[in-house]
């Protein structure tokens, strides 16, 4: 495996929101990321202040979609010469004012963490998995167009007090480039390379273009140049649009590059 980054994200302090659940961090590969992400450690860690007299609260990792809101979190990365790709992106709720949102789907983990019956306790950094322990062992990918939730859930909004819990959630995770083929072009008006065209690239999984996921736009340079890629496996279209004063242009386009 050749990965292009490995990097870790540690998620701000969240406190607990007196209810039966509170969304603590995303992780989403973004449709069409050029990138699998193989996640190595996602933990969490629970600060209590106050004795718990419900039923302490499950921490859960499920897959994930319809996800908002929140924080995008800046990757750390443990080689600088390397970058976390664009289509990856780790989301955290920031206070009150801006909860994340997500609606899950299969559960992938659950766990306990901690409960204090009285206030003369005190519980010291448990680290607690939040993906099963075969994540050390055997590969945990997140493929293009995959999200996993890292959620608090509790039987009642005691469990997680406001002002009682504080939760911590990390996560690392490498960077492998999915497989692709180049395609490039050049865009002409009468003979001339066009500057300024609007070259917009799309894949699908066949030629009937189920699941057609947006690649990218390009604005082609002085030599009306342009380049980009598609998934090993998929079809791809491209299509071109230019403006000259009050002119438009559209060109028939090319579908169907395989």
């Amino acid at each position: 495996m050749a990965f292009t980054f490995n990097g870790a994200v540690p998620a701000p302090i969240v406190l607990g929101n007196d209810a039966t659940t509170q969304n603590l961090m995303t992780i989403t590969n973004k449709v069409g990321s050029r990138v699998n992400v193989y996640v190595r450690r996602l933990s969490a860690q629970v600060d209590n202040i106050a004795a718990l007299a419900s039923v302490m609260p499950q921490v859960k990792t499920s897959w994930a979609t319809s996800v908002s809101g929140g924080a995008v979190l800046s990757a750390t990365t443990f080689d600088t010469a390397k970058s976390s790709s664009a289509s990856v992106e780790i989301r955290a709720p920031i206070a009150d004012g801006f909860p994340l949102t997500a609606t899950p789907g299969t559960i992938i983990w659950q766990q306990y963490l901690s409960r204090m019956h009285t206030l003369v306790e005190q519980v010291l950094g448990v680290d607690i998995n939040l993906l099963p322990l075969l994540v050390e062992d055997q590969d945990f990918i997140l493929r293009p167009g995959q999200s996993i939730l890292c959620q608090v859930v509790g039987p009642t909004g005691a469990s997680n007090a406001a002002l009682t819990n504080s939760w911590l959630v990390n996560v690392q995770w490498e960077e492998e480039p999915v497989s692709t083929f180049a395609i490039s072009g050049t865009v002409t008006l009468s003979g001339s390379p066009v500057s300024g065209a609007i070259v917009t690239v799309i894949e699908a999984d066949d030629e009937s273009m189920t699941n057609p996921v947006l690649v990218e736009k390009i604005v082609t340079g002085g030599g009306g140049t342009w380049a980009s890629s598609i998934t090993t496996g998929k079809v791809g279209a491209a299509f071109v649009q230019y403006k000259s004063g009050a002119t438009y242009y559209t060109a028939p386009g090319s579908p169907y590059l395989a």
